[in-house]
């Protein structure tokens, strides 16, 4: 008769689903429709529209509580990748997980886990104060009542804006509204925050205040997992603990930021061997 150790059994089972990737992008391509002119219309109207390849064949696994920089030119697809991670674009070949639930199929289940703060952000309305538009965005999340009264109190302290709540959004600074911003995706307390350039057309103060509060308040205090678009090294090496590099619609590498240093490798190096010279030895 043959028995089991039920106790190891259920330690191994625990130690696999800790493991598993929180985020899995797998073999991932994606093309946009690239719209006719009216020449072409006119011309040639039963020809097949041209498409742009925005990314392809992307492989990718994010960890529970992983800090990723997500870096590379102007054009080459971090944005497009992002977007697919968040749901916003379903990929056109290829399958990208969230929690294990795929954003083709299960939208809606993965586009909760994540929040995307997008560098430009225009969804605030400018004429309501900052608590009037976390209570807009706090009922479409099912918030109300004395519960989203308390989650607001709570957010705009949380990040750095308790005094601030009853200004209209028009009359804040850069760095102001990039804090609200950060309060309206933690309404819905998701698993993970993406931010694309998140100190972009920030003062040197106002950014060092923002890595901080990205840092040590939402991932350290909330550990929540981060994916960060950026363009300054620095910032990768303040905020992350990994990299990525992606070029002409490729992911060119992955490494962690802790082994690039230990080999005496800087992330702009990392950076510039990759888009520059080719793949590191």
């Amino acid at each position: 008769m043959t028995t089991t150790n039920a106790p190891s059994a259920l330690i191994s089972t625990e130690r696999s689903a800790r493991e598993s990737p929180l985020i899995e992008v797998q073999d991932v391509t994606m093309r946009f429709p690239i719209p006719k002119r009216y020449r072409e219309w006119v011309l040639a109207p039963l020809r097949p529209r041209r498409v742009f390849t925005a990314l392809t064949n992307a492989d990718l696994e994010v960890q529970t509580g992983d800090r990723i920089a997500v870096m590379g030119p102007n054009g080459a697809g971090k944005t497009t990748l992002l977007k697919l991670i968040a749901g916003v674009l379903l990929p056109t070949e290829g399958k990208v997980l969230v929690n294990g639930h795929s954003t083709l199929e299960q939208n809606a289940a993965p586009r909760s886990s994540v929040g995307f703060v997008f560098n430009e952000e225009r969804s605030f309305f400018w004429r309501l104060t900052g608590r009037q538009n976390l209570e807009f965005f706090g009922a479409l999340d099912n918030l109300y009542g004395r519960q989203l009264r308390e989650r607001i109190e709570y957010l705009l302290e949380l990040v750095g804006l308790p005094d601030a709540g009853d200004k209209v959004v028009s009359a804040y600074s850069t760095g102001m509204k990039q804090r609200l911003a950060l309060a309206r995706v933690l309404m819905a307390e998701p698993d993970v925050l993406i931010l694309d350039e998140p100190t972009r057309a920030l003062d040197p103060v106002a950014c060092d205040e923002i890595i901080e509060l990205i840092s040590t308040t939402i991932h350290r205090n909330l550990r929540k997992t981060l994916l960060i678009a950026t363009h300054r090294p620095e910032e990768a090496s303040l905020l992350c603990n990994k990299v990525i590099v992606v070029e002409g619609g490729t992911i060119r590498g992955s490494e962690s930021i802790k082994e690039l240093n230990a080999k005496g490798i800087t992330v702009l190096d990392y950076y510039r061997q990759l888009v520059v010279g080719g793949r590191p030895s």
